[in-house]
This record gives structure tokens, C-alpha cells and sequence, in this order.
């Protein structure tokens, strides 16, 4: 196998990582959401207000905020609204975790 095969080879599987990562990662429909800000824009709980959606919980740091997704519309008005990732209800249990909320009486 010449270099050139072995830097294609390698490239193919990371960006196949990648893609199957970003696809697992984006939300599906109904359920809590984390959104996450851009450094540059508004800050997340900015952008679930300008988007119309409930707020969950919001730390201190306004780079993340958790909300209720109520279908494809809303995840689609946060980025309209500024939202720099919005990830899927796996994450957002993730976050709600490590910042002690308990999001079993909201779902």
C-alpha cells in the first residue's frame, strides 16, 4: 500500500467517524435539547428565548442551555435564532447531569 492509498484510507474512516458522530448527535423530534452558543453571538439562553421555547436550565456560563423540543420547527428557529449546535436529548441528559438538574420530571 503506497502513502498516498494509506492518507485516502485514513482520511475515509475519519471522516466516516465524523459523520456518523455529527448524525447521532443532532435531535430527532421530540425531547430536551442542549443548545449551544457561538463565542460570537448571542448567548444560549438569548437564543431559546428569541426562538420562543421553554427554558429548562441555564448555568452560569451562558454557553449552554437546556429546552424542550417540540418538533423539527423549533430546532430549526433556534438556528435561525443564533444557535451554534443543537444537540440531541443524549447530550442534553449528559449536561443536566454533570450540572446536577434532574430532567425526569420533564419528560
Amino acid at each position: 500500500m503506497n502513502r498516498s492509498a494509506k492518507i485516502f484510507a485514513a482520511a475515509y474512516f475519519l471522516g466516516c467517524c465524523v459523520l456518523v458522530l455529527v448524525a447521532s448527535l443532532t435531535p430527532g423530534g421530540k425531547g430536551p435539547v442542549a443548545v449551544f452558543a457561538m463565542p460570537w453571538g448571542k448567548s444560549a439562553l438569548e437564543v431559546v428565548a428569541h426562538a420562543e421555547g421553554p427554558i429548562i436550565f441555564v448555568n452560569n456560563g451562558s454557553w449552554v442551555a437546556l429546552t424542550e423540543s417540540t418538533d423539527q420547527q423549533f430546532i430549526n428557529r433556534l438556528y435561525e435564532a443564533g444557535a451554534g449546535f443543537v444537540a440531541s436529548s443524549v447530550i442534553a441528559m449528559a449536561c443536566a447531569r454533570l450540572s446536577g438538574v434532574s430532567l425526569e420530571k420533564s419528560i
